[in-house]
């Protein structure tokens, strides 16, 4: 159920780490690709049935859900940059974690 969800995640923190990603910059590559991944984060999100988000009560689904829309996009085609990359360098992580050691 979570393979698609996990795996998306887990392909966004080892390209922060293997390309040793500190921040993005306005106009690279690497903030259009970690935008992308998180979409697809969403979109297997959306898959996943209430009942089973319920088991992880810690996760932020309803963000997750939305995309951090509230948190991310600050205007018409404008990506919050800062917020873009702490979502994929911290939360992420935080997701796969929960979901890791819940799932043992």
């Amino acid at each position: 159920m979570f393979h698609e969800f996990i795996f998306y995640c887990r392909e966004l923190e080892t390209f922060l780490f293997r390309n040793q990603i500190q921040e993005f910059i306005e106009g690279e590559h690497d903030s259009f690709f970690a935008e992308e991944m998180l979409r697809y984060i969403q979109a297997e999100s959306l898959k996943i049935p209430m009942s089973e988000k319920q088991k992880y009560p810690d996760l932020p689904w309803d963000k997750i859900d939305s995309l951090w829309q509230k948190d991310l996009a600050r205007a018409y085609d404008y990506i919050d940059l800062k917020m873009l990359y702490y979502i994929c360098a911290y939360e992420i992580p935080k997701i796969t974690k929960t979901i890791k050691l819940e799932i043992r």
